[in-house]
């Protein structure tokens, strides 16, 4: 069975006390962008909330340590 992903991280900036996070939604074909302690405050309101919820939680160490950030980018 093959996997189809929905989401890419386009990249994640360092923000006072947060992190900006730039994802593509590749079903939707649209870039979103939020703040990462503000997007699950907000994700009952998105119909795609569950599954970018879990599609970051699995990218979790990535995002924390800044591996998207743009001068150090890694997919």
């Amino acid at each position: 069975m093959t996997t189809i992903i929905r989401f890419k991280i386009i990249s994640t900036e360092q923000i006072p006390e947060d992190r900006r996070i730039h994802v593509f939604d590749i079903q939707q074909q649209e870039r979103l962008s939020f703040n990462l302690k503000s997007l699950y405050r907000s994700l009952e309101r998105n119909e795609c909330g569950i599954e970018l919820k879990e599609f970051l939680e699995t990218k979790k160490f990535k995002i924390d340590h800044g591996y998207y950030d743009f001068k150090s980018h890694v997919s």
